[in-house]
């Protein structure tokens, strides 16, 4: 429910001389998952019931190298995520964004940011869409936030911002300086408001955050330390 945010951050927003109408949450979810060959899918039971390997050997080559990043689709995969990409166009999901993670056959897409309500609703249809559309071109889409051991797992990374209902977003302070007319003080006063939030609710967050999936990638490789904290940049 985003009344209370909209409710006090507009009291706020007026205390300091800056009047809107609504406060809302927007989010952009990022999407990581694995395309595997489906026929190899279908010879592990691990797989197919729990979305992780819970046996076997390590790959004789994972992501020492840091190639898999920067190197060009396959073609396999590159039809089967485009064809993704507009599958979600139908829907009128904007999924814009789309390239290689750094584990080996692990991707990436991205939609545009919106409502939070509403980004959570279409990152549940990606994922099926996913799904179905990687069974018609031969392979598995793994979503599990770690399939396998000892390579990157998936992450669903959370970007979030604060909105008005004027269209500014109150976690961009060049924004938020040209709205209020230059008044300088109102940024640092919001930014010290959220930094107060994450300090006093850090259970609340972390307790939305674990499950026994994203207990396993967290605190490894690419993931974030099992630990919330906040970074306020280079500025």
């Amino acid at each position: 429910d985003a009344l209370p945010i909209s409710k006090e951050g507009t009291r706020l927003l007026k205390l300091l001389g800056y009047e809107v109408g609504s406060i809302f949450p927007n989010i952009g979810l990022e999407q990581e998952y694995f395309l595997v060959p489906r026929k190899d899918y279908y010879r592990r039971p691990d797989l197919q019931l729990t979305g992780r390997t819970i046996m076997g050997k390590l790959a004789p080559r994972g992501q020492e190298m840091c190639d898999h990043y920067m190197g060009p689709l396959n073609p396999v995969a590159m039809a089967c995520i485009a064809e993704i990409q507009h599958e979600c166009f139908m829907m009128g999901i904007p999924l814009r964004t789309r390239h290689r993670e750094v584990a080996p056959n692990q991707y990436e897409c991205a939609p545009f940011f919106g409502t939070a309500t509403t980004q959570i609703d279409q990152n549940l249809m990606v994922m099926q869409i996913m799904d179905e559309v990687a069974a018609r071109h031969g392979l598995a889409c793994l979503a599990q936030e770690k399939p396998f051991s000892g390579i990157n797992g998936s992450g669903k990374h959370n970007n979030i911002s604060l909105g008005t209902d004027t269209g500014v977003n109150l976690l961009n302070p060049g924004q938020v300086f040209k709205a209020t007319g230059g008044k300088a003080d109102v940024f640092p006063i919001l930014m010290s408001a959220i930094v107060r939030a994450v300090d006093t609710y850090g259970d609340l967050m972390r307790m939305s955050i674990a499950s026994p999936g994203n207990d396993f990638r967290l605190g490894a490789c690419e993931a974030p330390p099992a630990i919330v904290s906040t970074y306020l940049g280079d500025d």
